[in-house]
Formats: structure tokens, sequence, C-alpha cells
């Protein structure tokens, strides 16, 4: 099993371009110690853990293997939360390439998936040929999806200072199964990430992968009130770089609203196509015709999968997107991040959407357009009091009869 896997993580590397001709795809040290303190946890009857990791480091890759012992070891299902649709078939990918072979089978439940789509997941899970499932935090709201995550022998939070607390988080101190919360930046969600009692056993990642160059973040002084679409002449000389090098660039607006215009702009100045994403998007045509159906308006532009993999295949290409591309999205080459009205945005999101450029040996940039807005993002965290628990603090009522992992 392991030895299959290992096979398919070269091939998809070398495929992939994460390593060099020549190279022999490995785990970092760093990676390595997280697989097997975390394992080590859950074989001792643990029941939370937090797994910080630098954007970049390759955490998802922690997840598959520490995914994958918790099948094996018990004979059933891992669930992991993501905070966007893709991210969510991101990961499916990343799953199903590096399991082929193994009789591991990976399934997807969010919104963007049809309805036969789910229920073939659902029945998967029951025959026990699905054994990790992807979703989105709609399964948390939804009974049959909750009991699939709660009958769980694993609950993986990806990026989970990108869920909001009020409505999803506070939602997890009901599960009974052991869970594993995976970020960047957890100092927003302190609170919660205590109150849950993962805070007592913090797995820290530190090393890339590969060899990477700082990506170099270049903060830019604009004028307030100045649109969107004006601050991009401000990052001209770095977008035209970047494009002579064949690269591929991120351009962040604030609002759904701002990016059609900062797609528009770019075309105009640059003769390139643009792709878009933002949250009003139908993941497919499927599910535009549901959203029709519903009487649901959804930007008719084109779909997220069509944009996204119209992106990934263009060598220069341009994305006109909100903040979801900083919610774990990776994208070969993009080496140029340009944020507008920068100031709107929080810390950690400014830190994650710069993550998403740099990966390999190739210089990279982030432009901050700053002093555009005085508009200031809210922290998610809770402003105050503590979410009320009838079972003590870091504790699950089903820890008391899970046991360890036999």
């Amino acid at each position: 099993m392991w030895a299959t896997i290992d096979q398919n993580c070269q091939r998809v590397a070398q495929a992939h371009e994460l390593i060099q001709p020549g190279e022999r795809f490995r785990l970092t040290e760093d990676q390595r110690k997280a697989v097997d303190t975390i394992i080590a946890g859950l074989d001792d009857g643990l029941f939370e853990f937090l797994l910080k990791a630098p954007t970049g480091s390759g955490k998802t890759e922690v997840m598959l293997r520490v995914a994958v012992d918790t099948v094996l070891e018990t004979g059933g299902h891992v669930v992991i939360l993501a905070p966007t649709r893709d991210l969510i078939r991101q990961h499916v990918t990343y799953f199903t390439e590096r399991l082929e072979g193994t009789g591991i089978g990976v399934g997807q439940i969010h919104g963007g998936a049809s309805p036969g789509e789910r229920r073939a997941v659902e029945a998967g899970i029951d025959d026990g040929s699905i054994h990790v499932v992807v979703g989105s935090a709609m399964m948390l709201t939804i009974d049959r999806h909750w009991g699939i995550i709660d009958e769980s022998q694993l609950l993986i939070v990806d990026d989970v200072n990108a869920f909001d607390e009020r409505e999803h988080l506070r939602l997890l101190e009901d599960l009974d199964c052991p869970m594993l919360f995976a970020t960047a930046t957890p100092d927003e969600l302190r609170r919660f990430l205590d109150r849950v009692g993962a805070l007592k056993h913090v797995v820290a990642m530190k090393k890339m992968p590969f060899d990477v160059l700082p990506t170099k973040v270049h903060k830019v002084e604009g004028v307030w009130g100045e649109p969107p679409a004006e601050q991009l002449a401000r990052a001209d000389a770095f977008i035209r770089d970047h494009l002579d090098r064949g690269s591929r660039v991120f351009v962040i607006g604030r609002t759904r609203g701002d990016v059609p215009r900062l797609a528009e702009r770019l075309e105009q100045t640059y003769g390139i196509t643009v792709q878009q994403l933002r949250g009003d998007m139908a993941d497919t045509h499927e599910q535009s015709r549901r959203y029709r159906r519903k009487g649901v308006k959804v930007n008719e532009v084109g779909t997220r999968v069509e944009m996204m993999n119209s992106f990934r295949a263009q060598a220069p290409a341009v994305l006109a997107a909100t903040n979801l591309v900083g919610s774990g999205i990776d994208i070969p080459a993009a080496d140029l991040i340009v944020i507008t009205d920068a100031d709107a945005f929080g810390e950690s999101e400014i830190e994650q959407l710069i993550g998403r450029v740099g990966r390999r040996e190739r210089p990279s940039d982030a432009v901050l357009m700053a002093g555009t807005t005085f508009e200031r993002n809210p922290s998610r965290a809770m402003p105050s009091g503590r979410a009320q628990s009838f079972m003590p603090r870091g504790t699950r009522a089903r820890q008391f009869t899970f046991g360890r992992r036999r």
C-alpha cells in the first residue's frame, strides 16, 4: 500500500514539476515528524491536534498520510473539511492521484456537487468503497452529513481560520470524533482552539519541501478612494515584467463587484484573456441550471471549474479574483500577486494570499496597494465570552469509549 502511494507521489511530482528531473520525492524531516507525532497521538487515544504549518510547507501531504493510516488502522472513513469548493476539488484531485491503485476511495460533498454525486458518496460510505470524504461546511448543517462526520474515525479541518467561528466552528464542539486542525495562522482562533483542546497538542512545521526564494513584498501607497481598476497602473511594471517571464498572475479585489472591473481593465491594458474567480459564480453548468431553477442568481461569465482550468493551462495568464484564492489554492508558476485595497484585508488573509506565489526556485513578488481605503476587515474571532459547553474543556463524549486504535 505505502509503496504504491510513494510511486504515485513520485509520478505526480514529476508530472507537475514539483521535483527536478532525476530527483526522488521525499518527505521533509518536518513532514515525517508531523505524521509520526499525529499518528502516535491518535494511537494513544488523543482527540485534538493543531498542525501549524506555513503556506507551502506541505501540510496536505501530512494530512494525506495521517488519513490513510487512520483508514488502514480502523477500517472506517475520514472526513476533510475545506473552506472553499475550489480547495475541495484541489484536495480531491490531490488524494485521488496519490491513492490510485490502493483501493482507498475518495468522494466529495459540497454545494457544487450534484445531488446524485452526493448520494453516490453517501452510498459509497455505507458499502465501504469510499474511505475519504472531502467536503464543505455544508456538511455541518445537514443531519445525514453531520452523521458522516460524527461517525468518522478522524475529522481534518484544513485552513481552519477561514471558517466562521460563530456559524461553523462552534458546531464542531458537539462532535465526538478525533479532530486535526490545520492552519498557517492560528492566532485569530486561539480562543476556539484552546477551548476545544487543540492547543494542548500542537505539531509545528517550518521547512519547505523545496528551495524557495522569499517573495518580495512591495507596499505601494495609493490615493484614498481610488477605484481598484485605477490602482493597477501603480503595479504596471510588475505585471508587464511577470507576463514577459511567462508567469501566472493573481489580481485580488476586495469585493465581487471589483473583479469584473479589474478583469476588463487588465484585458484592455495587456491584451490578454483574464479569468475570473468570485463567490457568485457557479462551479459547473449543472449547478448553474440548479440555481436558475431555484431562482438563485449566478454570474454568467463562466463556471469556476472552467476558469480555474483555463488559468492553470495557460502561461502567461491572469486571474482576477476575490480572496478565495487565499484558501490553499496551488497554481504552478504563479509568481505575482497584486492586492488592491490591501488595507481592507486582515493580516492573516494577506499572509495567505502572499503564500499563493513563489512555490519553487523562481523569483516572486507581492504588490500591496495601501492607503486607498479606511475600511478594515474585522477579525473573525468571537468578541467576548466563551461558548457554553456541557463537556469538560478539551474532551469529547465518545472519548471515554473510543479508546486506542486497534
